[in-house]
């Protein structure tokens, strides 16, 4: 299942909370009984696209996270409540992974931890969600290679890649953390500083998030508290900025927000 090209992977998840897709007459499964057959092919298909979107959300945000370049194995618990809106967050070793190869790595996993809350995770899809439950439980094993194998131009990709998530983080803290968010969206800055890290200008627009449109709202009051706090930045902070002695510097960034993310809240 895992090449050795990747570097961070993660297998099925498992569900808690969902209705499975079964076999009419399955004691373990008794709602499968009355679906019909083109719901359980619904079914499998909704799972297969809610688990691709959510590996695909959790493998980039676990190689951004693992700042110190850890490998091992653990499983990362998430608990959504009914409207798929982060409210638990937990991890434990991994006992399916050989340990020779994968052995269970408590500070990677605390490291990874927070990907579960500033991650924006699809939907649960309706077809899978059982009405007798008011929350779903998601177990994604996880598995980090070690990364000494990286190429030269990889390392510098990396590098880059870690200097662009630490300025987000940053610009969240400074301008989302403290605020009351109760919709999903990206906010796209485009922040113009002086030669001494000053803000002069600052431009911001809110957008859907492709995977969760329909909870996004056009928010005067957000936006508006936005590009205030965004004029009193001070660059110089930020990780890797860098003035323009010459003149003007410009900084473009998108930054994703959600009502679990706000204070970047840690179980």
């Amino acid at each position: 299942m895992f090449k050795r090209a990747i570097t961070l992977a993660f297998c099925s998840l498992l569900l808690a909370g969902c209705q499975s897709d079964g076999i009419a007459g399955d004691p373990l499964n008794p709602s499968a009984a009355t679906l019909t057959p083109a719901q359980k092919q619904q079914q499998v298909q909704d799972r297969a696209t809610f688990e691709a979107l959510t590996i695909n959300v959790l493998r980039s945000a676990g190689y951004r996270a693992n700042t110190n370049d850890l490998d091992g194995s653990f499983n990362l618990l998430i608990k959504l409540d009914e409207k798929s809106q982060v409210i638990g967050c937990e991890t434990q070793p991994n006992k399916q992974f050989d340990r020779k190869i994968y052995p269970y790595n408590p500070h990677l996993a605390n490291d990874l931890l927070s990907i579960c809350w500033t991650s924006v995770l699809p939907r649960v899809p309706s077809s899978l969600i059982d009405p007798k439950e008011t929350t779903t439980d998601i177990v994604a094993p996880v598995a980090v290679f070690p990364l000494n194998g990286l190429s030269p131009q990889d390392r510098s990709a990396r590098a880059l890649m870690l200097q662009d998530q630490a300025q987000n983080d940053f610009l969240f803290k400074q301008l989302f953390a403290a605020q009351p968010i109760d919709s999903i969206g990206i906010a796209t800055l485009l922040v113009m500083s002086d030669s001494s890290g000053h803000v002069k200008e600052c431009a911001a627009s809110l957008d859907p998030h492709v995977l969760r449109p329909s909870e996004f709202k056009q928010d005067d009051a957000l936006l508006g508290g936005l590009i205030s706090r965004c004029k009193q930045l001070d660059l110089n902070a930020m990780p890797g900025f860098t003035p323009n002695a010459q003149g003007m510097t410009s900084v473009f960034k998108r930054i994703e927000y959600t009502p679990w993310k706000a204070g970047l809240k840690r179980s």
